[in-house]
């Protein structure tokens, strides 16, 4: 699990994202999210706001690159941002 640090950027951070989210809630429909992850083979995923649990634990992500849509679970320990 990758636990941010404000003082240390990450290194697969770009500059073009916008906010770190704290609770999947905060998002909606159709906002395109960067999550990253501590899986060394595909550290990012990037897509689209499919939907989201009421209590904000599951989201399902339209992934880019024709990925299909994915049901992610908070647990997991992602770090997610606004794109």
């Amino acid at each position: 699990m990758y636990i941010s640090n404000p003082c240390t950027p990450h290194p697969l951070l770009s500059s073009g994202l916008r906010k770190e989210i704290g609770n999947w809630r905060e998002l909606t429909t159709g906002d395109t999210v960067v999550l990253l992850t501590s899986d060394k083979r595909n550290p990012r995923i990037m897509g689209r706001v499919d939907d989201i649990s009421d209590d904000g634990r599951y989201l399902w992500l339209l992934q880019d690159s024709g990925a299909g849509r994915r049901l992610l679970d908070r647990a997991e320990g992602y770090t997610t941002f606004l794109d």
